[in-house]
């Protein structure tokens, strides 16, 4: 095998590992972001009662990816924390409005509770 061969194969081998360690490592923090971070299913369809930001996870530190307006139909999947407790955060996807389809986290506080739900 000549050198220019070599070099383009450990430039591929090195290239297809950094990758996927990229990938590894999206994967890991959408599941600690995402539906993976929830400790209780709720799983019904409801809407938010005043605006509210939208985040990337189950918490302020989080970055706002926009607000839901006050009527915003969401399915509520789950659940970060007891919705009876203060600080539970609300895993839901968007239903109506600009944001239709988008996934993402909510103040549970400010999710419409059909029934209690725990």
């Amino acid at each position: 095998m000549n050198t220019l061969t070599r070099r383009a194969a450990t430039l591929a081998t090195t290239g297809a590992l950094l990758l996927g360690g990229a990938v590894a490592t999206a994967s890991t923090a959408s599941a600690a972001t995402g539906a993976g971070a929830c400790t209780h299913q709720i799983k019904i369809n409801t809407d938010v009662y005043t605006t509210v930001k939208f985040r990337t996870g189950p918490g302020t530190s989080y970055t706002a990816t926009g607000q839901l307006s006050k009527g915003t139909d969401v399915y509520w999947q789950c659940n970060k924390g007891r919705n009876d407790k203060p600080n539970a955060w609300g895993y839901v996807t968007v239903k109506s409005g600009p944001l239709k389809g988008k996934k993402g986290w909510v103040a549970a506080q400010y999710i419409n509770v059909p029934m209690q739900l725990d």
